[in-house]
């Protein structure tokens, strides 16, 4: 076996090792830059990355935190990207989705919406997609105290967005 037919299998075994963690890629994406289509180009972003970095990760076994790792830095640095470019042209709004939604699902994004980047990032983790506290402050890459702080204040400032005791 030649040296880049191996190199061409071990990269279609990670990319097929890429594909099986897409749903849960995007479902955190969506929940981070509350926009579907930005969700679809961080996912992209994330495999692209991964692929250009597989070398620096130690663990095979830890894959789905290194992707969410590097998923969340990505959709925080886009989101902040995109608010820096939004905020530079006042004639850009929000537009309404197509799709109806249930009024509670419209509160708890405008919730979502509120609260700052790594807060979202942290509850979205650790609720929504079902990551531990030690998980969560692993992929944000800050402590575990730090997150519970964030996810207390992030969950109190929703309850009073959501009108919630």
């Amino acid at each position: 076996m030649t040296v880049a037919f191996a190199e061409e299998a071990a990269d279609s075994t990670f990319g097929d090792a890429l594909a099986r963690h897409g749903a849960v890629l995007l479902a955190a994406a969506r929940l981070i830059t509350l926009d579907e289509a930005e969700a679809q180009d961080v996912v992209q972003a994330t495999y692209e990355i991964a692929l250009r970095r597989r070398h620096t990760l130690r663990d095979p076994e830890s894959l789905r935190a290194w992707l969410l790792a590097i998923e969340t830095r990505e959709a925080i640095r886009r989101v902040g990207v995109m608010r820096r470019f939004l905020s530079w042209n006042p004639l850009i709004h929000d537009t309404a989705s197509l799709d109806p939604c249930p009024d509670d699902t419209l509160a708890l994004k405008a919730g979502m919406r509120a609260l700052p980047r790594r807060v979202r990032a942290a509850i979205a983790l650790h609720y929504l997609e079902g990551h531990s506290v030690r998980e969560t402050a692993a992929v944000l890459g800050v402590t575990e105290n730090t997150i519970k702080t964030q996810i207390k204040k992030g969950l109190a400032r929703l309850r009073e967005e959501l009108g919630d005791e």
